[in-house]
């Protein structure tokens, strides 16, 4: 049970994968945790299932299309001022030109790489789970 009075957002991740590396984008300076990276994802609309947004979100933020998803993990994080529940997807070989929304930064990363970004502190439960998934040891996460 949650003891946070913080409001509780629903919000669903795609994480693309090409070969052996992942898809980051750096958040805008002006939105919440700006600066940081971060995988392709956003709210869940009214009465939207958790893997058709993720998929909406990579599209809209991505121009990455199909591939195959898999779910990954559901998890809460408290922030400070918000509560939010990840629903995150890992999306094998998404198709399609890469075009990212706005002027952002991108990276395609292996899985080690992504342990050294500044990325927001949710990320970390993410990055445990990638590691289970692909049976890699990253140091530093645990």
């Amino acid at each position: 049970m949650r003891e946070s009075r913080a409001p509780l957002v629903d919000v669903a991740l795609a994480i693309p994968s090409r070969g052996d590396r992942f898809l980051v984008t750096l958040r805008a300076e002006r939105n919440h945790l700006g600066g940081l990276w971060e995988f392709p994802g956003g709210k869940i609309r009214p009465a939207e299932e958790p893997l058709d947004a993720a998929r909406r979100e990579m599209v809209e933020e991505t121009g990455l299309r199909g591939g195959i998803v898999e779910p990954l993990l559901v998890f809460i994080h408290d922030y400070p001022d918000r509560a939010v529940r990840l629903h995150c997807f890992v999306v094998q070989e998404p198709g399609g030109e890469l075009m990212v929304d706005g002027a952002r930064k991108w990276a395609w990363v292996r899985l080690e790489e992504l342990n050294r970004m500044e990325m927001p502190a949710a990320n970390a439960s993410i990055l445990r789970a990638l590691i289970r998934r692909v049976g890699s040891t990253i140091h530093g996460v645990s």
